[in-house]
């Protein structure tokens, strides 16, 4: 008989909730992140990722939740029954609460803790479980660059479907990765200083997991440069430029003499830097009487173009600027160094995703262009 699939779901109701409205993070500023009208998100995509677990599917699978937006309604919502055990101790909810229900579903033996959020989330739960629990993520947060999340919503729930249909769950492989965060106060600052937290254990289905985000260390900077350059030079002037957060896309506005966010998006428009670090709002407002134009590079190791710490460049924005306004530029070897050859948008929009998906140029040097095939997390 085959025994029942013990898996502990943990949401963080407040993860993402910075990205949209410019906060770059949202530890320690939920509170602002609500007051500047940011909508939840991290039940959808929960829900999301339970649908393809589907209760009538999976009898077997022994539900363990969060009280209420930590788990229990998603569950619910979705169709499975669910056993409490933790309570958050306040409305807004905290690493605490986190780390408590983690360590409750350590307790009562859970095969996988399931968890909506971003690498904060991701270090909450293992300073508790360790390498002793497995964890899978369901890509919820502003920045993930831990390599414990799987690359969609629909891909964890693909994922744990598998691991519940396991007959024999000594042959399920799992990988030791990376959980990696940042400093928050020096990344609201401009500056990058990523830290590796430990290793966790996930299960090993490579094309549904995503890498660890890879810092850019020995690229050809000399061609990177010639095509910022270049395309600062090729600019329509009749168009208003969103140039998303990284280095490569910032060196177009230094072509430009302008000093822009590093990890924000500026806005460029007739010669003129119109915004800095704006936010999905700021840049539908300012796109008004505009032809709009987005300029993103590639997230290193992992190959997002959009989900991934631009979340400002919404799917209200993107589709503002249709395919043909958007503009992917990224160093050759960074391209080349992608495991899968490949490119990912994970924009919260399935249905965009998929429209974006296929080949695209990418701009790889002044008069040089790369094609790689985008695809839907």
């Amino acid at each position: 008989m085959k025994r029942r699939f013990s898996l502990g779901l943990i949401v963080n109701p407040v993860a993402g909730l910075g990205g949209r409205v410019g906060l770059k993070g949202t530890d320690g500023l939920a509170e602002e992140a609500l007051r500047r009208g940011a909508v939840p998100l991290a039940g959808e995509k929960t829900v999301r990722a339970l649908n393809r677990l589907e209760a009538k599917r999976h009898p077997l699978v022994l539900l363990m939740t969060g009280h209420g937006a930590m788990g229990h309604e998603a569950a619910a919502r979705s169709g499975f029954l669910s056993e409490l055990v933790s309570t958050p101790k306040s409305p807004v909810t905290d690493a605490r609460d986190t780390k408590a229900a983690a360590l409750e579903m350590m307790r009562k033996g859970a095969d996988l803790i399931l968890f909506a959020g971003g690498d904060g989330t991701a270090r909450d739960i293992f300073d508790v479980v360790g390498d002793r629990v497995p964890l899978l993520g369901i890509p919820a947060g502003v920045k993930m660059q831990s390599a414990v999340f799987a690359t969609s919503p629909e891909a964890a729930g693909e994922i744990v479907s598998g691991l519940a249909a396991q007959a024999d769950p000594a042959r399920t492989q799992y990988r030791l990765s990376e959980v990696m965060d940042i400093d928050e106060d020096l990344r609201r600052e401009g500056a990058i200083s990523p830290r590796l937290y430990g290793y966790a254990r996930v299960p090993h289905i490579p094309r549904l997991l995503q890498n660890a985000k890879a810092r850019s260390m020995s690229l050809n900077e000399a061609a990177v440069d010639e095509a910022a350059r270049a395309l600062a030079g090729k600019l329509d002037p009749q168009r208003l430029y969103a140039i998303g957060p990284g280095r490569t896309t910032k060196k177009i506005l230094e072509a430009l003499g302008f000093k822009g966010t590093l990890l924000g998006t500026d806005l460029v428009a007739g010669g003129r830097l119109i915004a800095t670090d704006a936010d999905e709002r700021a840049i539908l407002a300012a796109a008004e009487g505009w032809k709009l134009g987005i300029i993103v590079g590639v997230i290193g190791g992992q190959g997002y173009v959009f989900g991934r710490g631009n979340q400002e460049i919404s799917p209200s924005v993107i589709r503002q600027a249709g395919k043909v306004g958007i503009t992917v530029i990224a160093a050759q070897e960074k391209l080349l160094a992608l495991p899968d050859r490949r490119l990912l948008v994970d924009t919260g929009d399935a249905g965009l995703d998929r429209e974006l998906a296929g080949f695209w140029r990418i701009v790889v040097g002044p008069d040089e262009e790369m094609v790689m095939r985008i695809a839907a997390a």
